[in-house]
């Protein structure tokens, strides 16, 4: 490694400093000042000494620019920003092709990444950076936001790489070693369950009690119970039983429908002069099938409504929809299901991996069904006779 820097010329913010291994990082650093106008460091390239020493000019034309109180007008090689990558992915086929509940999810971590990184270069960012902006989300915004965000702006700069923007094998966000957040552990009990249902039939929103036992009885997820039609319905074996579309993995599933859904069901399933495509659960205020944001909000108030006799659903702990999809495994796991069995209904890992992780378990409908089934509401226990 050779003991001269660099960068020869004296570039106002430049800085360089030579590591304990003899290699260089060179980076802006802006002053107190530049810090109050919003300006953070951004790493340069000890490798392309002319092109460190063009970003920090521009740097320095921006942070004057500010202090003069104008808007920018450079802000990276060719408009390369986070901004302007943010924006070609979201054009990109790998975002436009994933289902709608997880665009609306990239969207929002997108935009807290615009709002802080937005006008940066795609290239500045390095591994420190990265690791420094997890540790300094996750005493600010808690272990679980900082790795939705890395792993979302870890997404942008494979997108980066994929466009050129960025070298290949770059990814300043690989091995950052960040901590696994600690999963969700909370899960309905029947009284809560029951109360739901009874909320949702008072207020004139059977439908969300109906998708709530779909849930915590089939072990399925809101978008799939959402997407229900009753082509999906048919009867095997002489049972009514459900295919299902997974949508997050794209996998098919066959299983009885557990009792106490058919008897919410059977109305909608043998109702003369329906369509194979009609979706089973409608909003009965409207008449149309339910968007995500207006589920959330039929079953807040559902929610609210049982909460008056069962106070355990809202309060710090408050039972969300996708706890129910967790509350299944639990019933069949203590009705006797095997984890097997009950991996086969959520149509994961779950019998390996107690996180719910990577490897998809194929179905079988007679072992799908064994799980549903053995799902059995807890008999009233007969009081003690004096």
């Amino acid at each position: 490694m050779s003991a001269r820097s660099p960068i020869g010329t004296r570039i106002q913010h430049l800085r360089q400093r030579r590591r304990s291994d003899g290699s260089w990082r060179v980076w802006w650093e802006p002053s107190a000042t530049g810090r109050a106008l919003g300006l953070e460091p951004v790493e340069l390239d000890p490798d392309r000494p002319t092109w460190s020493v063009r970003q920090a000019m521009k740097l320095n034309d921006e942070f004057h620019a500010r202090k003069r109180g104008e808007q920018p007008t450079r802000s990276g090689p060719g408009g390369r920003t986070i901004a302007a990558l943010v924006a070609s992915y979201t054009r990109d086929p790998e975002y436009l092709d994933k289902r709608p509940a997880t665009r609306k999810s990239y969207d929002a971590n997108l935009r807290l990444i615009v709002q802080k990184w937005g006008a940066q270069p795609v290239g500045s960012f390095s591994k420190a950076i990265m690791r420094q902006w997890y540790l300094t989300l996750r005493q600010s915004a808690g272990e679980t936001q900082a790795v939705r965000l890395l792993g979302m702006f870890s997404i942008l700069m494979n997108h980066a790489e994929m466009i050129e923007w960025r070298a290949e094998d770059s990814n300043p966000c690989r091995r950052l070693k960040m901590s696994i957040p600690k999963p969700r552990q909370r899960v309905a009990s029947w009284a809560e369950l029951d109360a739901l249902v009874a909320a949702a039939d008072a207020v004139g929103l059977a439908s969300v009690g109906t998708a709530c036992l779909m849930s915590a009885l089939q072990g399925q997820r809101q978008t799939d119970v959402l997407a229900s039609q009753r082509a999906d319905m048919r009867k095997v074996d002489g049972a009514w039983s459900w295919q299902v579309d997974r949508s997050k993995r794209g996998t098919l599933g066959l299983m009885q429908l557990h009792p106490l859904v058919v008897q919410r069901l059977v109305g909608r399933l043998l109702v003369d002069g329906g369509e194979p495509e009609d979706h089973l659960l409608l909003d009965e205020r409207t008449g149309q099938p339910y968007s995500v944001d207006l589920f959330g909000a039929r079953f807040e108030e559902v929610r609210e409504a049982a909460a008056k006799q069962v106070s355990s659903l809202t309060g710090r702990d408050q039972l969300q929809f996708r706890d129910l999809r967790r509350t299944f495994a639990v019933l069949a796991r203590a009705g006797g299901a095997s984890d097997d069995d009950v991996g086969d209904v959520l149509g994961n890992s779950a019998a390996l991996d107690p996180r719910l992780q990577e490897t998809y378990m194929p179905a079988s409908f007679a072992t799908a069904s064994r799980a549903v089934l053995s799902i059995r509401r807890p008999e009233p226990q007969e009081r003690k006779k004096a």
